[in-house]
């Protein structure tokens, strides 16, 4: 069997270049001209191409957008994700220290924090038993 080598090349996309590696195909050593994007070839969030004459939009260090619409809209997005996160950390917590949370209930009139979750097919199911036909 022969060696099977793989190429090596750059290519020049606006002023960024990106080494390239070229890998051998199976039948007859040919090598495929199948070439890996690089992350600031194409937006994060909507995966369209980023032109190399347009401005690139960073976020978290290696994370580029075409637009401040796409980047915001990332932040938000991860915004929402730790606000979640957040939510779900307190609402373990409370179980932990039932007998202060049953002092603090009791002293107040406000209900404690429920997660409200979208109803499912199990749950809508559990709600209304099946009728028997006859």
């Amino acid at each position: 069997m022969e060696d099977e080598e793989e190429e090596e090349g750059y290519v020049k996309v606006g002023t960024r270049f990106y080494r390239v590696t070229m890998r051998p195909s199976g039948a007859g050593g040919a090598v495929a001209r199948r070439r890996r994007l690089h992350y600031l070839e194409s937006c994060y969030l909507c995966k369209q191409s980023i032109a190399c004459d347009r401005d690139v939009f960073m976020y978290k260090g290696d994370a580029a957008f075409c637009s401040e619409d796409c980047r915001d809209e990332q932040m938000d997005m991860d915004e929402a994700l730790h606000a979640a996160a957040r939510r779900h950390r307190l609402l373990q917590r409370a179980p932990a220290s039932s007998s202060q949370a049953v002092t603090e209930a009791a002293a107040s009139t406000r209900p404690p924090p429920v997660m409200r979750r979208r109803p499912t097919i199990a749950n809508l199911a559990a709600r209304n038993p099946p009728v028997a036909a006859s």
